[in-house]
């Protein structure tokens, strides 16, 4: 529990700057691509005999590249190079461990993650990850900013935006590839985007909006490593639970607010 509490935290904290920009690109679904696609990867590493992480790895920055490389030289609109790419690799993935005589087991273990299955060595790829997005957000937090908002305007300024562009989506894969464990390929983009939509709600500036992604990733982590503990359903669905509870809750608070007459709640005053 103590690995599954720090390692979930560390990744709370990495998908929720990571999907604080994901989100304002409009490309919420690409965290699951990459997923899906790095499932191959897993697979690929698992038959070889290699580290998973570095199959997974290796599928997922593919696929980050393949879907830049495809809307600029194709014209695709991005939602259909994602199903292209994504698809095609989840299939090999499938094909090559069903050649494996636990396949269902495998299958399940990769598709839903393990929490509790967290190791030491595990724990070091996702602080590695970590410090790769600190500095590459150090370096270029105003350019990436800049093509999140207007990349027809970062072009015009001269700013490589199929470069940062494919350096974003790298940071994606990175926080995808070192979730897998935790929360697998299927319920990793909710980490990634629920949190920041939630924080969205509440909060404009970008600044603001990563510390508070940050913040209610953490939160919807702890609820749910806690009631998954006490209760013992699946750790990281219970999770992900918690933080649609999280969004939720904050759609109702907002309605809330915006229906308060205004000045309620303030002194009176007399003419």
């Amino acid at each position: 529990m103590t690995r599954a509490f720090l390692g979930v935290s560390l990744i709370a904290v990495l998908a929720g700057v990571v999907g604080a920009f994901v989100m304002l690109k409009g490309l919420a679904f690409i965290g699951d691509a990459i997923a899906h696609a790095s499932f191959g990867g897993l697979v690929a590493a698992m038959l070889l005999g290699l580290p998973l992480h570095l199959g997974a790895l290796a599928f997922a920055l593919a696929t980050a590249a393949g879907l830049t490389a495809l809307g600029r030289r194709t014209g695709l609109r991005a939602d259909t190079s994602l199903a292209i790419l994504f698809t095609g690799a989840f299939a090999l993935g499938v094909l090559g461990l069903a050649s494996r005589p636990n396949f269902t087991g495998d299958l399940t273990a990769l598709l839903v993650g393990s929490v509790l299955a967290i190791r030491l060595g595990d724990i070091y790829w996702i602080l590695a990850a970590a410090a790769i997005t600190g500095v590459v957000l150090l370096t270029s937090f105003r350019h990436l900013v800049y093509i999140s908002f207007d990349p027809s305007g970062a072009e015009a300024a001269g700013l490589p935006v199929a470069g940062l562009q494919w350096l974003l989506l790298s940071l994606v894969a990175l926080t995808v590839v070192v979730s897998l464990q935790a929360v697998g390929v299927v319920l990793v983009v909710a980490l990634m985007i629920t949190p920041a939509a939630t924080a969205s709600l509440f909060v404009r500036r970008l600044e603001r909006l990563l510390a508070a992604a940050v913040a209610c990733g953490l939160a919807a982590t702890w609820i749910g490593l806690y009631a998954a503990f006490s209760l013992s359903p699946p750790p990281g669905a219970t999770v992900v639970a918690v933080a649609t509870a999280q969004f939720t809750a904050g759609l109702v608070l907002r309605k809330l607010l915006r229906r308060r007459p205004p000045g309620a709640g303030s002194a009176g005053t007399t003419a």
